[in-house]
């Protein structure tokens, strides 16, 4: 499954064991990379990477399960990998709602928002749009269903953008208990778009005072660049940065994500994820 520049809010899971080599890219982009990286992505629970099955919608039924899995039976697997001394994970991405830059690409057309209105101030740091908070909530009510049927999320790991540190606290309004890890890795595709541009990390902390921000290096944004749009390798590197901190950084074995199409994608891509 691959997400697009839609104002859609998105779910997708993947279930993450360790490996002896990457399966994420043609041997000649794989060469390029120097980020040591052995996750793939483990068949066999959900549909969104099951190759026998036609892709499912954005947002499927119990989060992709497939009809005979239960989310007890991922907690089984994992805990069997380890005993056999494997570590696996479950990661569960929630794409942001829609932000006011998502309603400006779709009023003024790709081609005319890339040329000129991506670049102006007004959109840094894109916060949610109305229509936004609303597709939060109701995924809010659905990750609450599953709570219910069994899923666990120990963690969630939220990139520092505006409208993904909102998203995430509309999402997981009911479960203060789960806490929540701000990192500069998950962000989205990095330059050009002002929407991409972070806002400091002190204020963000006075906004969000539930989220850890311990994290961060530089308050002020040290990646953005007006002039230069981060190229699909470097963004792939960095969600391979970004899962082997959590993968190996957290004890939790059970992740949420709240992040963007771009990230999502590129975790997507190197994990081995049709």
């Amino acid at each position: 499954m691959r997400f697009t520049a839609v104002a859609s809010l998105s779910f997708l899971v993947g279930l993450l064991t360790t490996g002896a080599v990457s399966l994420s890219l043609p041997s000649a982009e794989s060469s390029a990379s120097n980020v040591p990286f052995t996750l793939r992505y483990v068949p066999g629970f959900f549909k969104q990477g099951t190759a026998s099955i036609d892709r499912p919608t954005a947002n499927p039924d119990h989060f992709g399960l497939l009809t005979n899995v239960s989310w007890s039976d991922v907690d089984i697997y994992i805990d069997m990998q380890a005993a056999r001394g494997v570590q696996a994970k479950l990661f569960l991405f929630l794409r942001h709602g829609q932000g006011i830059h998502n309603v400006a690409e779709a009023q003024y057309g790709t081609e005319t928002w890339e040329r000129y209105y991506r670049k102006l101030g007004k959109y840094t740091d894109a916060r949610l749009t109305a229509l936004g908070i609303q597709q939060v909530v109701n995924a809010s009510d659905r990750i609450d269903t599953e709570l219910e049927n069994g899923l666990r999320i120990e963690g969630v790991v939220v990139s520092p953008l505006e409208r993904t540190l909102h998203t995430s606290m509309i999402a997981y309004r009911h479960h203060d208990e789960i806490p929540k890890h701000s990192m500069e890795w998950p962000r989205e595709t990095i330059g050009i778009c002002t929407c991409d541009l972070r806002g400091t990390i002190s204020s963000k902390a006075v906004q969000y005072p539930s989220i850890d921000f311990d994290d961060f290096w530089s308050d002020a944004d040290p990646w953005w660049s007006p002039n230069k749009r981060e190229s699909e390798l470097h963004i792939d590197d960095r969600a391979r940065i970004f899962l082997n901190r959590v993968f190996y950084g957290h004890k939790s074995t059970h992740m949420g994500v709240v992040t963007h199409g771009g990230l999502t994608n590129a975790a997507m891509r190197v994990i081995g994820h049709r």
